[in-house]
């Protein structure tokens, strides 16, 4: 009963407009001067700091920062010429070009929000002005951004593996393959949308001279996501200083190579990257003692003999929670979910065998799919506002290729060899 009612005042809180951050504060307060009086709450200040200093979270404001530059600075229409050189001449060639685009913003950015507000523009434009419906082109920007944190590098699964105490090295190499499913998944898709609507047919292909003009372009865009990478993977950084040199590299592009990121343009962006930045950190803060509440009253382990008495199955268990993530994510923010289930479902994983870097992959992938679900998906509002159609019609769109994504996120869950079998391939982190 007593789990009933942290869990309810919690969902209240935040269904009636109370910042997640706040919602979890109080409830964390609440919680401790019930359970055991006023002389516990100098813990929660305690907690409240200690879950800002563990030092990968220092990459979520570099990463934040990388993104906006890069939407700024020229590197995101050159991507999407590229994917339309490789992939834009058949029917229903733009949609192809949008998935493979997001493929390839997804290895720089790290977050969903910026490749639907930089690269979207890009894309919807270009979309409208060769024949596509508003709708289809708003619709399909929303869906494949949300690649961008599952192949590395990846805001959440930095988080993630700070909260976890796993390798981000191993997360990002893992978070690779999944993303490419995605991808390939919304690519069914589209040719099956594109057959059925008659959608227009891609321009020929240019001549060589051209073609080679817009590869060359774009490589030095298109090197940064094996500059990350690679630099993580050879010892060179860590996750955290890929971070900063992302930030670096995307800089020293735009403003020197492209020339399109001009020095007045430089306090805005870094207002708005630190914005972004307080309100991941402020969420993150509060749900520290959020977290230690919960382990201190022991409800992930009340959580897990509930599921035990239903299921000792790990498949079933693990459909139960993906269910169960699927509907949080249609009213409250990915990352907040995070944070929250995170101390109740690891210690879930852990007994039932579950990899933790495989679950890291697991949760979130659903968090992606809840940024496009409605009716709170945070991408589905971007997009919306950047190309004037309404989140009417995009949700009547949006159908199909949600069951794609929940496809791909079945798969995954069911087969995780293909998460594991890269960071195992490579022997990075510690992965059972």
């Amino acid at each position: 009963m007593f789990i009933a009612a942290i869990l309810i005042a919690l969902c209240v809180l935040i269904l009636f407009g109370t910042p997640i951050a706040v919602a979890l504060g109080v409830v964390a307060i609440g919680t401790m001067w019930i359970a055991v009086g006023p002389e516990l709450l100098p813990i929660f200040i305690q907690r409240l700091y200690a879950g800002t200093t563990s030092f990968p979270l220092l990459a979520i404001p570099f990463f934040i920062l990388a993104g906006n530059l890069m939407n700024t600075g020229g590197m995101t229409h050159r991507i999407f010429d590229v994917a339309h050189l490789m992939v834009g001449r058949v029917r229903g060639g733009l949609g192809h070009v949008n998935v493979l685009a997001s493929m390839l913003f997804a290895g720089m950015s790290g977050s969903a929000v910026a490749d639907a507000a930089g690269l979207g523009v890009v894309e919807i434009k270009a979309m409208k002005e060769a024949g596509y419906t508003g709708r289809f082109a708003a619709t399909l920007t929303a869906v494949s951004s949300t690649i961008g944190p599952i192949i590395p590098p990846s805001i959440p699964f930095v988080i993630y593996g700070s909260l976890a105490n796993v390798s981000v090295g191993a997360l990002f190499l893992a978070g690779i393959v999944p993303g490419l499913l995605m991808g390939l998944g919304l690519m069914a898709v589209v040719a099956l949308v594109a057959k059925r609507q008659n959608l227009p047919m891609g321009s020929a292909r240019p001549a060589f001279a051209i073609a080679w003009r817009i590869v060359a372009a774009a490589l030095p865009a298109l090197a940064l996501p094996p500059l990350v990478l690679g630099g993580i993977l050879g010892g060179l950084f860590t996750p955290t200083e890929a971070a900063v040199v992302a930030a670096a590299y995307a800089f020293l592009l735009g403003t020197f190579w492209y020339r399109e990121l001009p020095f007045a343009a430089l306090p805005e962006i870094l207002w708005e990257s630190v914005r972004q930045t307080a309100q991941v950190m402020f969420i993150i803060a509060a749900a520290a003692p959020f977290g230690w509440v919960l382990i201190q009253q022991q409800i992930p382990n009340a959580l897990l003999a509930a599921l035990l008495g239903l299921s000792s199955e790990p498949w079933v268990i693990l459909l139960i929670i993906n269910a169960a993530l699927l509907l949080l994510g249609m009213f409250i923010e990915g990352i907040a979910i995070l944070i929250i289930a995170f101390p109740v479902l690891l210690p879930i994983m852990t007994t039932i065998g579950v990899d933790p870097v495989h679950f890291g992959v697991i949760i979130v992938l659903n968090l992606m799919i809840g940024l496009v679900t409605p009716p709170v998906g945070l991408c589905l509002y971007v997009v919306s506002s950047i190309s004037n159609v309404s989140m009417a019609e995009i949700t009547a769109e949006i159908w199909p290729y949600l069951l794609a994504l929940i496809a791909v996120l079945g798969i995954i869950t069911f087969v995780p060899e293909l998460s594991l079998w890269l960071p195992n391939l490579l022997g990075y982190g510690v992965v059972r």
